[in-house]
Order: C-alpha cells, then sequence, then structure tokens
C-alpha cells in the first residue's frame, strides 16, 4: 500500500519535478561521498608523517657507567701548595690581566712557604732559605719620585669582598695602589691573583678586636686581648695561611681598624711573628702606637668611603696637603664605594701637577724603631730651612684631630700636622737722632 502510494506520487510530478529531484539527490550523494573520501586520505597522510618522525628521531645511546674515582693521597707539589689549589684542579686563566708596561708582583716562591700541619693546602709565609723576605719579594716597584715632590701611598682596605669594585680597583687604579685583602674574603685567591698580575701589591687585613666591640664584630677568628696566647696565636696562623704572595698585614678591616687588640700589650706577640716570617706592619689607627719590633708604618690618614663626591675631594685634598707638609703621607680607606673608586681615579691622573708622587705602602713602611705617633716620626718629614739658626722648642704632641663627618664605623681621622715653625724675631728698628 505504501510502495504504491509513494508510486503514485512520483508519476503525479510533472517532468520537471522529477528533474529536480534526481538533480539534487545526485549531487548530495556526491557530496557526501567526497568527504568520506577527504577524511580518509587525511588520516592516511597523518599516519604516514608520523611514521616518518618516528623513524628520523635520533635514538639516546644508553648512559655509560662512570668509573669512582679513587681518594686522592698523593702530596701535593710545592707549586700547588704556593697556589693554595690541588695538584688536579685547572687553574683559571689570568692572561687577560697582563698590563704592558706593569711589572706583575712575584708569585708564591714555594720556599718562602711554611705548610700549615692538618691543614692540606694551606702554608705560611717565611723567610727564605737565603734570606729572602716577603716585605721585599712581594713589593711593588717604586717609581721615579722627581726631586722637591712629596709622597702618599694609599690602601684600600675591603679588596676582594666585592668581585665588581674589586676588579674595577684593580683594572682601573695605578698599579701603585696598595690593597687590603680580608682573611674571611671568599674571593680573595682568583682577585688576589688579578691584582697581583697588574702590579698591585697585597696585604692581609688581620682581625682584630676593636675598641667598639661586641658592637662591631671582626669575626670568629678575631684575636683579642681577652683570649689566651695560645688562641691568639692559633687564630693569627689561621689568617696567614688564607692566601700567600702579601708583603704584609694590617689592622686595618672592612673599615674597622681592631684598635683595642693592635694598642694592648697583647699585640707584642704578634709583632714578634710577623718579624720573624719577614713582614711588614701597617697601623691603621692615626696617631696611635705602634708596639713591637716589627718593621712597618703608620696611617695619616684613615678616609670616608661613604661619602659623596665632595666629601672625597675634600679627604684627597687634605692628604694632599699633609704630603706637603711632611714629605709623606699614608692613607687608609675602606671599604670600597663606587663613588670612592671614581673620585680616587681621577685624582690619581691630576697628582703629578701638584708635585705629589704615588708610591706604594711598602715604599713608606720602612721604619723598624718604635713610634709612638706619626707625628713624632721624624723619619716622615722634611726638614724646612727658616731664616733663624736658633734651635726651635719641641713641637707639642696634639691628639689625633677630625676631619669631616664619618658615616659608618670608621671614624675620619688623622695624625695631626705639625705646628709651623715660629717666626724669627726681627731686630729692633734704629730709634732716630
Amino acid at each position: 500500500m505504501e510502495g504504491a502510494t509513494a508510486a503514485s506520487l512520483w508519476q503525479r510530478l510533472p517532468p520537471n519535478g522529477r528533474l529536480f529531484v534526481r538533480f539534487w539527490g545526485g549531487v548530495s550523494l556526491l557530496a557526501l561521498l567526497a568527504g568520506i573520501g577527504l577524511q580518509e586520505l587525511a588520516s592516511r597522510h597523518h599516519s604516514a608523517a608520523t611514521a616518518e618522525a618516528d623513524q628520523n628521531k635520533p635514538v639516546a645511546a644508553p648512559p655509560v657507567a662512570q668509573p669512582q674515582q679513587a681518594k686522592d693521597t698523593t702530596e701535593k707539589s710545592p707549586d700547588a701548595v704556593a697556589a693554595n689549589t690541588p695538584p688536579d684542579q685547572q687553574k683559571m686563566d689570568f692572561s687577560s690581566e697582563i698590563t704592558p708596561g706593569v711589572t706583575p708582583i712575584s708569585q708564591p716562591v714555594p720556599d718562602m712557604l711554611e705548610p700549615v700541619a692538618g691543614d692540606p693546602g694551606h702554608s705560611l709565609p717565611k723567610i727564605g732559605p737565603h734570606g729572602e723576605m716577603p716585605r721585599n719579594v712581594y713589593a711593588a716597584a717604586i717609581p721615579p719620585v722627581p726631586a722637591g715632590n712629596a709622597r702618599v701611598a694609599i690602601l684600600l682596605d675591603g679588596y676582594g669582598l666585592s668581585e665588581e669594585m674589586s676588579l674595577n680597583a684593580a683594572r682601573n687604579l695605578p698599579s701603585v695602589v696598595s690593597f687590603a685583602v680580608p682573611a674571611y674574603a671568599p674571593a680573595r685567591l682568583p682577585l688576589s691573583e688579578t691584582a697581583r698580575l697588574r702590579g698591585h701589591e697585597v696585604f692581609l687585613s688581620l682581625p682584630m678586636q676593636p675598641s667598639t666591640a661586641p658592637l662591631d664584630d671582626e669575626g670568629p677568628r678575631a684575636l683579642g686581648y681577652d683570649h689566651t696566647t695560645e688562641a691568639d696565636k692559633e687564630n693569627l696562623e689561621w689568617a696567614l695561611s688564607r692566601f700567600n704572595g702579601y708583603v704584609g698585614v694590617t689592622n686595618a678591616f672592612s673599615g674597622l681598624d681592631g684598635d683595642a687588640y693592635a694598642q694592648s700589650p697583647d699585640f707584642t706577640m704578634v709583632s714578634r711573628i710577623l718579624e720573624n716570617r719577614g713582614l711588614l706592619y701597617l697601623n691603621a689607627t692615626p696617631g696611635a702606637p705602634r708596639s713591637g719590633p716589627v718593621m712597618g708604618g703608620d696611617a695619616s690618614l684613615t678616609m670616608d668611603t661613604n661619602t659623596d663626591a665632595a666629601g672625597v675631594d675634600g679627604q684627597l685634598a687634605r692628604l694632599v696637603a699633609m704630603a706637603k707638609s711632611r714629605g709623606t703621607a699614608i692613607a687608609v680607606a675602606g671599604p670600597m664605594r663606587p663613588v670612592f673608586l671614581q673620585r680616587l681615579a681621577e685624582w690619581t691622573r691630576a697628582l703629578s701637577s701638584q708635585g705629589i708622587t704615588l708610591v706604594p705602602i711598602s715604599a713608606l713602611s720602612r721604619n723598624a724603631t718604635l713610634s709612638p705617633s706619626v707625628s713624632d716620626s721624624r723619619a716622615l718629614h722634611v726638614a724646612v730651612p727658616t731664616g733663624s739658626a736658633s734651635p726651635q722648642p719641641p713641637a707639642p704632641v696634639v691628639a689625633p684631630a677630625r676631619v669631616g663627618t664619618a658615616s659608618g664605623k670608621r671614624s675620619v681621622t688623622e695624625a695631626p700636622l705639625d705646628p709651623p715653625a715660629p717666626a724669627p724675631a726681627q731686630p729692633p728698628s734704629p730709634s732716630s737722632p
């Protein structure tokens, strides 16, 4: 019945209607077949591409087991001990630090090193077999000093604490500027090598108890007047063995000066050990006595590095005035600051026009006698002729003066300038008749 009904409907359609149905029915069938074909082709293409990528993918090699290294029980070579590095450790390349026209500081000499018992890889400085002194072997070259020029030496404290500022100082300051490296400095070995190749002599900053303790602390290895002699000696040998190739030691320590211990009777033990090992000692406390038999020098001025450019320029001008008055002057500055380094570098370029020659600290630290203060040390002054041959009264000893405003742990102090000589007495004028 339904088939007959459908046939009757088809027969009832006019010829144009039948043609319309056949045409669009065929078009729909072709579109359906085309869609099914395209989907099949896309699926086959994706499978082929995946298979090709899997074939071209490199096969990772199986991990190779590394043989376990045996424990090194061989004795280190003298050169390795001199550099405080294991013999199998690859050293850094410092060839770029060699500067034409600059005489590098001598490398640590193995015959001038004493291994530390129970502390492999560290050694103490000592006098060489033929009397070679570390204070001579590791001293920087002294430039020619024109006649009539005053001499100035500058010690930068805190070298090695900041790698960026330490490299800035070593590469941009004249080689006659000396550096003090704290025993705790994390980068003391590579940065000391940079300083050596660029001609800068190095001092060891010895941690000592300051008068401001316990507010200011110089660390667990600081020498203290309330310690036993054995404890202080152990701490001293620990500090002296942290690295090699330094010309001497100083109490300047990252902006402090360890003045409490350095001025105590206990420091005599340190002084004797330093002298027996051929080292210098720079007293970084202006006006304070330097006790003991060690050869060394005394700071004339400690500088505030936490100030602006005008403050730095004022302190440098004061240093020039002190040098011209006495003939020599030593300044200690630390810790290093960017503004201070920039102003110091510019100041060094104009020294020749001021009648000043910059020399290393070791050049002004050859005083082997006890000096109660810089102002009393006649070896550090230049005699000024006067118009009268009559003897002058002795100059009074004046307490250290304060310069500028201190910002930080260290006060800006100086050993006082000598008072001017009194004017010669004028003869009485002849009376009129």
